[in-house]
């Protein structure tokens, strides 16, 4: 008896230490009530001064009034920045008009918009892969891509957008899943997703960081090709959304369940690959999403690992967004609704988990 209880006692400590939980300190990071009140996206990019630029799109700005926001967000995309081990003072990051005040645009045609979707500095310029969008229907999945996607560049240290560059057609890929700089080299690789139904298949680019705007080739599952219609998938997800990121020398793909409503998908899975190019590991749940709200699970999506926020106890920061409790529970109420319904939400993972 006193040998099982011992065996107990063990696989319980052990679970604990690998339990998955949520970041308060990051979730109170993105509850504010001044400046970018609600957003998604939640994308973060390292700067070499020590300091973070979060990226994020469709946001609430300035627009907080007794616990609550209006239903129709101001911002098609919007920044903030912040000294990595400081999470107090922060700094937003908003374009000025006419019209919306989005962050990164160049037109005035609201029908199109850009969301930004990774980034990377080199040396005194910030390039944020900005993924180009039309309107196209009604309810959450209501675009489509506008066909052109660019980069938008920021200076350093400054963060003003002082220019964009159209990208080259990739074929209908968007290659701002994850960008990663290779150490000690000019090459940065870039993850790309294509969607097929309720799946998508993900690709592989490389590009010189020192001028990203050309050359860029595509894995053909045996070398790197200029050709983008010889891109082959490394592999593919069953998934409203993933993201790639570069832990501890292995390349972790994180995703979400397929959602596109409440009630749907709830779970956040990881895999891993020794090599860029994959092959990747069998999928893995890390987590259920539990942010419930009349018994209901939110429309939720973007999963995003954030490697240089491991912290002392080697736990790697997840972000992942929801997005209102529709059509399950009404959103929007004498045209206000609750900002919380709209904020990233943000865990910790124990990198034993999932590095194996």
């Amino acid at each position: 008896m006193f040998r099982a209880l011992i065996l107990l006692f063990a696989c319980a400590s052990a679970h604990a230490a690998t339990a998955v939980y949520k970041d308060q300190a990051f979730i109170e990071l993105f509850r504010r009530t001044n400046g970018i009140v609600a957003c998604d996206g939640a994308f973060s990019v390292p700067l070499s001064d020590g300091r973070v630029l979060w990226l994020f799109g469709d946001s609430y700005v300035d627009s907080y009034r007794d616990g609550s926001v209006p239903c129709l967000f101001q911002v098609r995309n919007a920044g903030m920045v912040h000294r990595k081990d400081d999470l107090a003072n922060v700094q937003p990051l908003i374009g000025k008009g006419p019209g919306f005040k989005s962050l990164f645009k160049n037109t005035t045609n609201k029908e199109t918009w850009f969301w930004p979707v990774a980034g990377f500095q080199s040396h005194t310029n910030v390039y944020v892969y900005l993924s180009g969008l039309k309107r196209a229907g009604s309810g959450p999945l209501g675009f489509a891509s506008a066909g052109q996607d660019y980069w938008g560049t920021m200076s350093f240290p400054d963060l003003s957008v002082i220019k964009y560059v159209a990208l080259p057609n990739f074929n209908g890929i968007d290659f701002g899943t994850g960008v990663l700089q290779e150490p000690g080299s000019d090459f940065a690789l870039a993850y790309g997703q294509k969607r097929k139904g309720m799946s998508l298949s993900i690709y592989l680019a490389r590009f010189r960081a020192s001028k990203p705007e050309t050359d860029w080739t595509f894995w053909d599952g045996k070398d790197w090709s200029a050709n983008i219609t010889h891109a082959l998938a490394i592999t593919a997800q069953g998934a409203t959304s993933i993201s790639v990121c570069k832990v501890k020398g292995k390349f972790l793909l994180t995703s979400s369940q397929f959602s596109v409503g409440c009630d749907q998908g709830k779970e956040i899975y990881m895999a891993v690959s020794d090599k860029a190019t994959g092959p990747f590991s069998a999928r893995q749940k890390i987590f259920t999403i539990d942010d419930t709200h009349q018994g209901h699970y939110p429309f939720f999506y973007l999963p995003v690992a954030h490697s240089q926020f491991i912290n002392e106890k080697n736990e790697l920061l997840v972000t992942y967004c929801i997005n209102g409790y529709e059509p399950c529970v009404r959103n929007c109420n004498d045209g206000r609704m609750n900002p919380d319904h709209y904020r990233p939400r943000a865990i910790r993972v124990p990198l034993e988990a999932v590095l194996k």
